[in-house]
């Protein structure tokens, strides 16, 4: 005799096992992806369609770039400096200049960027009307979208001054049509009616008041604007968000200058001025100190010539007095050497005198000057002793004219120092120059269409994975045969894939046959069987039903009669189709087969099978109607049927009981080969139960992807209770027979 699995009471099942595949082998987990194409395919579109929602609302911002070279000298042009000198600054030095608030205050001030005024639009659907302005024509008219800017409405101010204490906050402008306005704060009315183009002051005790000029206004009535006076540190800040410095290195003299902005001709405008100012400042700070030695030198150039001046005219006048003229001196060298020491002696004191403007006695530089100092005045010193026993007129003519040579060199050197620091103050243009002046950009640089269509579809579908993957690994459905077989502890003895031409079939018009006309008319006309097994007898479907078919024989051996109970745990499990078509299969192979139809409130099997509705099985059980009644033939050979009978309360009241059906069947079924009874899902109806223990097996159908571990144990554990023993499972409507499978059986079969 041949063992029949039984069911297992749900606490000796194996638990704990994901019902899914484990996302860690790839075979299972792109089966599950492939289970779910569709989902992929809609979260696809999704992604398409926020791409194309963000590309609408999304601000294009455009870029402008500069191209500057900074040079930072190392000495001035008189002390023999040469292009070697200059060195290249550093990239974050310049880049704070320009950034800062002496650069850039002046631009605000240029473009009057404190005062923000913006239409209020909705979120994307304003967007997408200033884009398409026949949809913003037809919004503006309706009530709902009243206050709303849909067309393209504007607002200038021409003089907005508002009380520190309101900066950064918004005030709503409104307009009330005819050229007026009113203006508000957090709904505090501040001005209830004023005309455009009117100066207005508005007293605020104790704030200061607030001024303003509303020089334009196209919108119609209704439409506001939100205007905010941002506060000198909001703007500056945001300004330099949208500034940036590039440079190849740290210590390169080319910069490029980058500015981004909503509006392309004012990002370019924004930044020529802001590089222009920039150009200004550097410069002006680059020639403060040759302004002050300018200043400096020309304070003492006076004084020089009058000493110069002095100096001769001392001379002269001696010469008068001792009328004397001293071609040939004893001591020439020694006068032409002490010239030279005191001219150099000269310049290291105007040396001195820069260095102590800068430095104090201690530093180094000043330091080794003082000594030089020092050390030239002991010369001279020496070279005058030198002339103590030279004659006296020789020697006061030799002082004098020492004197005034000297004075005349010093005045000659101050006179050029003054004409080089003026011609390098008003040439001086090396410190910052501009190569390369911003352009009017012509396409923004974002959004990037590309960049948002493959973000937005990878976003979405990454998600609609990981949900997937977070759903298989947490659900408890029952998706495979694996999972049922665990869950259950049955054996599953047949997967039925999907069947499009189940489908198809369903939906099709049952076949009215002449040849079976009942007696009478209107309901009582039967027709053909539309059965997937008479219109498609080469579907996989059935194939897999045919194997069905062989195992049942192995089964039925061990079985205490020829009753063949098939059941679900919930509705549309595909039980009625297993019950019909493995009917037909079996009498196809020469068995004599009843298929009674037991679920009393819906079953469809006299629909199926070409068969009037009554009478039925309450009928003929109760004794209402003779058993030749109501077992019909059907069109199919050697398979007859017992359609569900008539409906109503007073049927629904006289179900047959467990031992009248018992005994109903033990008279009908042993004039069969087998009965196959297609009973109402467990859960719904206690009626598979009930009448459960009347056959001598059972089969559960369950539909793939459907049912809990929770469902299917709790309909097992009720049949259990009521003693009806469960031998096997079937998985309908299966993923995991491939289409490669059934393309090569239908090649087959051609």
């Amino acid at each position: 005799m041949k063992t029949i699995n039984q069911y297992t009471p749900p606490h000796a099942t194996l638990q704990g096992y994901s019902t899914v595949p484990a996302t860690s082998d790839a075979k299972e987990y792109l089966k599950l992806l492939l289970n779910h194409k569709l989902g992929l395919f809609c979260m696809l579109l999704l992604g398409i369609l926020l791409a194309t929602l963000y590309l609408i609302s999304a601000t294009p911002v455009y870029e402008a770039r500069a191209l500057l070279e900074v040079q930072e000298k190392g000495g001035t042009a008189d002390e023999g400096s040469t292009a070697t000198d200059f060195n290249a600054p550093e990239v974050t030095e310049e880049t704070n200049i320009i950034k800062s608030r002496t650069v850039l205050m002046q631009v605000v001030d240029q473009f009057n960027l404190r005062t923000q005024i913006d239409a209020r639009t909705l979120p994307v659907l304003g967007d997408i009307t200033e884009r398409l302005p026949g949809i913003g024509t037809w919004l503006a008219n309706q009530s709902f979208a009243q206050g709303y800017a849909w067309s393209g409405e504007t607002m200038e101010l021409g003089r907005f001054v508002v009380p520190v204490e309101w900066e950064d906050e918004t005030l709503l402008f409104k307009s009330l049509g005819d050229g007026n306005y009113s203006v508000s704060k957090a709904g505090q009315i501040l001005i209830d009616s004023a005309r455009v183009g009117e100066a207005l002051r508005v007293e605020l005790t104790p704030l200061d008041p607030m001024d303003l000029t509303v020089t334009s206004m196209s919108a119609p009535e209704g439409v506001e604007f939100e205007v905010v006076r941002r506060s000198i540190q909001e703007t500056i800040s945001a300004l330099n968000a949208d500034l940036a410095t590039e440079a190849s290195d740290s210590k390169t003299r080319m910069i490029s200058v980058i500015h981004k902005n909503e509006n392309p001709a004012d990002t370019a405008n924004l930044l020529n001025a802001v590089i222009y100012k920039y150009r200004d400042v550097k410069l002006g700070a680059d020639s403060n100190q040759s302004f002050e030695k300018l200043k400096f030198v020309e304070e003492s150039l006076p004084g020089a010539k009058r000493e110069m001046e002095a100096a001769e005219a001392a001379l002269a006048n001696y010469r008068r007095q001792r009328q004397a003229v001293n071609p040939e001196l004893a001591n020439d060298l020694v006068l032409r050497e002490i010239s030279r020491l005191e001219s150099k002696l000269n310049d290291l004191l105007f040396d001195k005198d820069e260095l102590q403007k800068r430095y104090t006695d201690i530093h180094p530089s000043l330091r080794k000057l003082n000594k030089e100092i020092e050390a030239l005045e002991r010369r001279i010193n020496q070279q005058r002793g030198r002339l103590v026993n030279a004659p006296t007129v020789d020697r006061d003519i030799g002082q004098l004219e020492l004197r005034a040579d000297t004075a005349r060199r010093i005045y000659s050197d101050l006179d050029e120092r003054v004409q080089t620091l003026r011609n390098q103050l008003g040439g001086n243009k090396g410190s910052v120059r501009i190569w390369d002046e911003a352009l009017v950009p012509k396409k923004p640089i974002s959004p990037n269409p590309l960049l948002a269509l493959v973000v937005a579809t990878l976003a979405t579908l990454f998600g609609y994975v990981v949900y997937l993957t977070l759903r298989s690994a947490l659900s408890t459905v029952i998706s495979d045969q694996e999972s049922l077989e665990r869950s259950t502890g049955l054996p599953v003895f047949m997967n039925i894939p999907r069947s499009n031409a189940q489908k198809r079939l369903a939906s099709a018009p049952a076949i009215v046959d002449p040849r079976r006309m009942l007696p009478g008319s209107g309901s009582n006309v039967e027709q053909t069987a539309n059965l997937l097994a008479v219109k498609r007898p080469d579907d996989y479907s059935i194939e897999n039903l045919r194997g069905l078919r062989s195992m049942l024989e192995d089964m039925m051996d061990g079985a205490s009669n020829n009753v063949l109970m098939i059941s679900s745990p919930l509705p549309a499990m595909g039980k009625s189709f297993v019950s019909m078509n493995l009917a037909v299969l079996l009498a196809q192979s020469g068995k004599r087969v009843l298929l009674i139809d037991a679920d009393y409130q819906r079953g469809q099997i006299h629909r199926s099978l070409g068969l009037s509705q009554g009478p039925g099985l309450p009928e003929v059980v109760k004794g209402k109607s003779e058993l030749k009644e109501s077992v019909r033939a059907t069109s199919v050979q050697n398979l007859y049927a017992i359609p569900r009978g008539f409906v109503g309360e007073d049927a629904l009241r006289e179900v047959p009981t467990e031992k009248e059906f018992g005994a109903f069947l033990q008279v009908v079924a042993p004039r069969f080969d087998i009965a196959i009874i297609d009973t109402p899902p467990i859960l719904s109806v206690a009626t598979a139960a009930t009448i459960g223990r009347n056959a001598g097996a059972t089969l559960m159908v369950v539909k793939e992807g459907e049912v809990t571990e929770g469902q299917m144990n709790e309909s097992l554990k009720r049949l259990s209770f009521s003693g009806v023993t469960v031998n096997g499972c079937i998985m309908n409507n299966s993923t995991q027979t491939t289409d490669s499978h059934y393309a090569y059986y239908r090649e087959t079969l051609h």
